[in-house]
């Protein structure tokens, strides 16, 4: 299903270096059409295991066709999502890359981005997790289809993740000026942006930092562009202890009562070093 990648001392470097890795082989074609046809359904509202994903922001009929579909946390409603980012080499590259002694799941994402589909502002994937502690994450993302600038495909500004953690504003979903935010921060404190474009076929991989600013634009292409995302954080992260605002308002609802320990049930542990893992 996943290609064991070995994060040789030139790989890791580059990673650090850059803030993202970027390889053209990752999943298995029969993994990459099969995930590519549960799409539709989970857009329209069938879940296979009858439980509705944490977020749900387009649905069949109700918003417009040219939006950026997304659905966060799809592995609890489909069985075929749940293997893939709860899989045990996902979890080891993720921890490997980051230097951590083990990796769990914080939310996967499932995007679409179909032709003429509207742009992601960019931003930093740990800007969005305060209320888990250490505030740290690493994101693979994994598209299903061919991708390329003119698909509005992922784009990191290269060593971002030096930059310091900036907490998010303004629109995340389909703002008019997508790069805003990173203008507005390398005007303030003079940042060089280079940007690098994910262009890879259907079953490559991209891994960021979650510290790395990145965004994607318009799909200008007649084609779709589907990616199944996770969000990784270390396995022995826990709720922050008194955080309660942006999407810890969705995602406190797993706190238990007396406790800051994440649940494995919401929270798999995928890798470890010393071989614990959730059975999920």
């Amino acid at each position: 299903m996943i290609k064991d990648i070995e994060f040789s001392g030139d790989l890791k470097k580059k990673f650090d270096d850059q803030g993202y890795l970027i390889s053209k082989e990752f999943l298995d074609k029969k993994v990459i059409t099969n995930l590519a046809y549960k799409f539709k359904n989970l857009f329209c509202g069938k879940f296979e295991t009858g439980i509705e994903p944490d977020e749900w922001n387009w649905r069949q009929g109700r918003d417009s066709e040219d939006i950026t579909r997304q659905i966060c946390n799809a592995w609890k409603s489909d069985n075929d999502i749940k293997r893939l980012v709860c899989h045990e080499l996902l979890g080891k590259a993720c921890a490997k890359l980051m230097n951590w002694s083990g990796a769990r799941l914080l939310q996967d994402n499932i995007l679409w981005k179909p032709p003429g589909g509207k742009t992601l502002a960019y931003h930093q994937d740990a800007a969005y997790d305060d209320w888990i502690v250490p505030q740290t994450m690493v994101t693979c993302w994994m598209p299903l289809d061919d991708v390329s600038k003119e698909k509005g495909t992922l784009e990191f500004v290269k060593g971002s993740h030096r930059w310091g953690l900036k907490p998010p504003t303004g629109q995340f979903h389909s703002p008019d000026d997508y790069k805003k935010e990173l203008k507005d921060l390398s005007k303030k404190e003079k940042k060089k942006i280079e940007i690098q474009y994910v262009e890879v076929p259907a079953g490559g991989v991209s891994f960021h930092h979650g510290l790395t600013w990145h965004g994607s634009g318009i799909n200008t292409s007649l084609n779709h562009r589907r990616a199944v995302v996770a969000h990784c954080i270390p396995s022995n992260s826990k709720f922050h202890p008194s955080n309660v605002g942006g999407t810890a308002r969705i995602y406190k609802r797993y706190k238990k009562l007396n406790s800051n320990e994440l649940d494995e049930s919401f929270f798999p542990i995928l890798w470890t070093k010393e071989g614990i893992r959730t059975n999920v």
